[in-house]
């Protein structure tokens, strides 16, 4: 019998076994990391969220230093954790639905008492990993919000 010349066949499947292994792995930490922004962004909402309803805004009551608007969105940028900031092209939107408050001008937006306000982030997510983000050439896009119902704070403070 004359011996068969395959001396390179088991470094051959390594190294396929090992690329696909390693993307599937870098996948999975990409996930993890998507994943935990979409939390923190989330959690963000909640936190501008609780903030908003109490119609409170930076300077305390009654004196506002800057408008409530303006002040939901530092509660969001203080509570995302460095991701979203004046630098960075994400998308924050307050919105109000007039319910019973008539979602006054001078609040920017954030609404009077018992207004429905929502809060959406829409965060531009960039792939870390080389492999991972040639599947994903513009990127992803995260939205995530919340709707909350003001409570009956003074108008004034609005």
């Amino acid at each position: 019998m004359r011996k068969r010349n395959d001396s390179g066949q088991a470094f051959i499947e390594f190294a396929l076994c090992l690329s696909i292994f390693l993307v599937l792995l870098m996948g999975t930490i990409e996930f993890g990391f998507m994943f935990s922004t979409k939390v923190t962004l989330q959690n963000a909402v909640r936190q501008a969220g609780r903030y908003a309803i109490t119609g409170q805004c930076v300077g305390g009551v009654g004196s506002c230093t800057e408008s409530r608007y303006n002040s939901i969105i530092s509660v969001i940028e203080s509570a995302s954790d460095g991701l979203i900031n004046s630098n960075n092209v994400c998308v924050v939107s307050i919105t109000c639905s007039n319910i019973s408050g008539g979602c006054p001008v001078q609040s920017g937006g954030a609404g009077g008492p018992g207004d429905l306000i929502t809060i959406t982030i829409t965060y531009p997510y960039h792939f870390l990993t080389g492999p991972i983000s040639r599947f994903f050439k513009s990127g992803y896009t995260i939205t995530v919000g919340g709707s909350f119902t003001n409570e009956m704070f003074p108008p004034s403070q609005s």
